[in-house]
């Protein structure tokens, strides 16, 4: 399937960027001179190619559908994948004169990938070492491939793959679905195969791709294109998409997001700042247009409000079980926040009652029935966990 859109962009033949542009030479090959008529075509032919073109791409995503199996059968993220990404700590800072030690290279995501196995992360499940914007060259080789910095990673993204796979590791790059990225780099519009091919051939576990330089209307046929070329590889690729992220607010569709990404941002941008964090907790919190029934096979329970306290709860196996988070946003007075509550308030009725243990460590808490008083002490800007086993009748 040859690449759509004009030769500058796909190595088509003339005849198909011809038809693109054939109906809307009609309307202006004879008129005669006239500034504000002409302005006035010049306008009306931008709408009609965006509208031909557009079809075009419809056209190719129905094509994929066709021969495509689940977008989501590579056999990734059946967990939720862990690891480290660069940008919320080192964003686009590409002066590594200055900031050697913060700049986007490959020396920041060796140091990074060495943490992670020397200070046991590695062994706790984050596996993945993950570049974000920045990484490329302003500009596509002369055979329009993607090509690294040659300053910043002189060696390779290859070598920085396998720097990575020998340490039980997995690499993540960055791209966009625009013809730019955020920071203002080549993104994958009118390359999307080539740029699968090529993450596949370095050796990429899992591939980010932004919104930024883009239409967003266009998201749910051209993230389902990309999800297919990553498949097409025969590389297991995990795909992380940004789709939902640009359309906040105007109900994205989570069922077509969940057929072709393993993973998809929905909100902001973390920054170091627990106002953010909090922020972005009560957006998964209120769940608004419940992508959270995507996500998983149940949804969570409504979160039970008290002050700077949040109770979330929500089952887990074997079947009756429940897991129960008590989260506390106070951050002003300094100290841990005394909490009573009862599993019957949590939405837990099993007469014959629970084993509670704290979640995180295994430790037995006590046996709770239903209307028993609960009470936990949980630190600002903390987390107390707790896992109530139904018992057998």
């Amino acid at each position: 399937m040859p690449y759509v859109g004009c030769r500058k962009h796909a190595h088509v033949g003339s005849t198909t960027c011809d038809l693109l542009f054939a109906r809307s030479k009609i309307m202006c090959q004879n008129m005669k001179p006239n500034t504000a008529v002409e302005l006035s075509c010049i306008q009306t032919r931008k709408v009609m190619m965006r509208q031909i073109a557009y079809r075009i791409l419809q056209f190719v995503a129905a094509w994929l559908m066709i021969q495509r199996c689940h977008a989501l059968d590579n056999g990734l993220a059946r967990t939720p994948p862990m690891g480290w990404l660069s940008w919320e700590r080192f964003r686009c800072h590409t002066d590594c004169k200055n900031r050697p030690s913060e700049c986007i290279s490959e020396k920041l995501y060796m140091d990074m990938a060495d943490r992670l196995v020397a200070d046991g992360y590695r062994d706790a499940g984050y596996t993945y070492v993950n570049v974000d914007d920045c990484w490329s060259s302003l500009e596509r080789d002369s055979n329009g491939r993607l090509q690294a910095d040659p300053d910043r990673f002189p060696s390779g993204i290859k070598f920085l793959a396998d720097y990575m796979h020998k340490r039980g590791l997995k690499l993540g790059i960055y791209g966009d679905m625009g013809t730019k990225t955020c920071g203002g780099y080549p993104g994958s519009k009118f390359y999307m195969q080539a740029d699968a091919e090529l993450f596949a051939e370095w050796g990429i576990d899992s591939f980010k791709m932004d919104g930024c330089f883009s239409d967003p209307e266009e998201f749910p046929i051209s993230y389902p294109i990309m999800s297919q070329w990553l498949n097409k590889t025969g590389r297991p690729i995990l795909f992380s998409c940004s789709w939902p992220t640009y359309l906040y607010g105007r109900h994205p569709n989570y069922t077509a997001v969940a057929e072709s990404c393993n993973i998809w941002r929905n909100y902001r941008d973390i920054e170091e700042s627990w106002d953010v964090v909090k922020d972005i907790i009560e957006f998964f919190g209120n769940d608004s247009d419940n992508f959270s029934s995507v996500a998983r096979p149940g949804a969570f329970n409504d979160p039970d409000m008290d002050g700077d306290i949040q109770i979330w709860a929500r089952p887990i196996s074997p079947v009756g079980s429940y897991a129960v988070a008590f989260l506390n946003f106070g951050i002003k007075t300094g100290r841990s926040v005394e909490v009573t509550t009862s599993l019957a308030k949590l939405g837990l009725h099993r007469s014959s009652g629970y084993n509670v243990t704290e979640g995180f460590t295994g430790q037995k808490i006590g046996i709770y029935k239903p209307g028993s008083s609960l009470t936990v002490f949980v630190n600002p800007s903390g987390v107390y966990l707790i896992v109530a086993r139904p018992l057998q009748k």
